[in-house]
């Protein structure tokens, strides 16, 4: 049954995630040092190929699947929507070591899912602290317009009110064909045929529904329950798959979790279909000003109808609770977020045998970190792929102390 081929399957990816674990992305990086900071968790990486290989390691979840003898419909479905949400994909496209990395992670015992108090701003706010601390400067309302070169190596950025920062290394975190345009006015053949063949090899993921919505919580439960969850997945038709348009949506009320987040006698609610909504059903809206009319405006109350829906599964009367209301579309997702198309990000499906492009560059001193660069779509994959930028730049005597003030071991 269900149950058997699960334990079977954990059996098998149970072993992969705690060779992964022993493996950090802190301690990679882009030059021959990797071999001396990596070296130092030599015993998980003996380990990690001994129980992978490498090959397969990078290889179809869903070859795992079969090879487990994983053959229960629900089983799958349920691994194909935590795929997609990781990844973007399902297990048919997703490589093994982000669901074995994932998969052993969740059902640890005693495994709960943290949620920062005061939302994710209060995430962004120990970033800022973190940089001022150090000495940098976080600059608002600020768009970078064009990437600076000299002499064949990066000089800084030009912004987009016509002032310019000058710098002896840039990092772009924008996705690979968003930093296509903006090297452009380097003139650098060298970076700009690659950043080309980048783009042409990947693929784009599609975009975002969104709806936040702030309402009246009279009567509703102050606190997370079974009855009354603090997160759910709505999905209509499991045959039509996750990733079919506006099938699936998911749904969070985070002053359950934190009551600051909303006023008092106040639920917030954010619903989103995950990177399953075409760019170009929208594009008709994106000329002329035409985002700002009133056809935009009734397609976008139309097209978020999927994400009241929602909602009102666990919460029927919502739409007569509301105080505020705010939809967005694959349009305000590139507006605000600056992703070419509004796009989640680049990705490249495992059974193409390729992996994405890394952090370094032809031009020197030109480095790119973020979701076009390393597996796992979303904020797992930036967080990663910053560290390993930043350890690429900084000395390996530095990098070095860096995982001793981790205590990455």
């Amino acid at each position: 049954g269900a149950a058997a081929q699960f334990k079977a399957l954990m059996a098998r990816v149970e072993p992969l995630g705690s060779a992964i674990f022993g493996v950090p992305s802190a301690a990679v990086r882009e030059d021959a040092f990797a071999a001396l900071t990596l070296g130092r968790y030599a015993p998980s990486l003996a380990t990690l190929l001994l129980v992978g290989p490498a090959p397969a390691l990078s290889r179809p979840f869903s070859e795992v699947l079969d090879q487990c003898g994983v053959t229960d419909r629900f089983l799958r479905n349920w691994l194909d929507m935590i795929c997609f949400l990781l990844q973007g994909a399902t297990t048919d496209d997703a490589p093994t070591t982000l669901m074995a990395y994932m998969l052993s992670d969740f059902y640890k015992d005693g495994v709960v899912l943290d949620f920062p108090k005061g939302g994710t701003k209060s995430i962004v706010d120990a970033l800022i602290r973190g940089v001022e601390k150090n000495g940098g400067e976080v600059r608002l309302k600020a768009p970078v317009a064009a990437v600076l070169a000299d002499g064949g190596a990066a000089a800084g950025v030009e912004l987009a009110d016509g002032s310019s920062v000058k710098a002896a290394t840039v990092v772009s975190n924008a996705d690979v064909w968003t930093t296509r345009r903006l090297a452009a006015p380097t003139g650098h053949d060298g970076l700009l045929s690659y950043l080309d063949a980048q783009c042409a090899r990947v693929t784009r993921c599609e975009s975002f529904l969104h709806l936040h919505v702030g309402i009246d919580s009279a009567g509703l439960p102050a606190e997370p329950s079974e009855a009354f969850p603090a997160q759910w997945a709505a999905l209509d038709d499991w045959d039509r798959g996750v990733g079919a348009p506006r099938n699936l949506v998911l749904v969070s009320v985070a002053s359950l979790l934190d009551p600051s987040l909303a006023p008092e006698g106040c639920h917030v609610i954010h619903a989103y279909v995950p990177a399953t909504e075409p760019f170009e059903d929208w594009e008709q809206f994106d000329e002329g000003g035409r985002y700002q009319s009133a056809e935009y405006r009734e397609a976008k109350d139309a097209a978020v109808d999927v994400l009241w829906r929602a909602i009102e599964r666990y919460i029927p009367d919502v739409r007569s609770r509301v105080k505020v209301a705010l939809p967005a579309t694959p349009l305000t997702h590139r507006r605000f977020n600056r992703r070419d198309q509004g796009t989640y990000g680049a990705y490249l499906p495992a059974s193409s045998g390729e992996q994405l492009m890394g952090h370094s560059t032809p031009l020197d001193n030109f480095y790119m970190c973020g979701d076009s660069t390393f597996p796992g779509i979303g904020m797992p994959a930036v967080a990663a792929s910053g560290m390993i930028t930043a350890h690429s730049i900084l000395g390996v005597r530095e990098h070095w102390r860096n995982l001793d003030k981790l205590r990455i071991k």
